[in-house]
């Protein structure tokens, strides 16, 4: 399912991907770091569904509708990096970057992390568009400094 340059052995003749951030390649490694901000929202929106806080999960689909252009983006062009293809699983995408499948938050922590899901949303570091063309001139500039 990988392609060899995102695999690495993890015994018995298994894989599993290998963390591939892109230091050096500033947009791509703009596109890594973009994709697991959005990735931990929608973690937690869901941690959230299961736990009886709908209204959070509202606010993540609220936040979806506004971001979807630019995660599709993202994702069709991580796709084609780590699997040669644009339309690659979200799922295996997060999996080829060594994110986590799930939260796995108790509810002391689950309940106000919901509870301000909707403000934390809301503001300009989940604006993804923006957050990314940031990181994307940060690290121009830096690999720019590094040569």
């Amino acid at each position: 399912m990988f392609p060899a340059h995102a695999e690495e052995e993890v015994g018995a003749g298994r894989t599993a991907p290998a963390i591939e951030y892109a230091f050096g390649k500033p947009a791509l490694l703009a596109d890594q770091l973009t994709w697991g901000l959005a990735h931990g929202a929608r973690l937690l929106a869901l941690a959230c569904a299961q736990g009886g806080h709908g209204e959070a999960a509202e606010a993540w689909v609220e936040w979806y509708e506004r971001e979807r252009e630019i995660v599709l983006a993202i994702g069709k062009r991580l796709g084609s990096h780590y699997f040669g293809t644009d339309d690659a699983p979200p799922d295996a995408i997060s999996a080829a970057l060594g994110l986590k499948a799930d939260l796995a938050l108790p509810a002391e922590q689950l309940g106000p992390a919901c509870a301000t899901l909707a403000e934390a949303l809301a503001q300009p570091r989940y604006d993804l568009a923006r957050r990314r063309e940031e990181m994307l001139k940060y690290e121009t500039e830096k690999t720019r400094l590094q040569q």
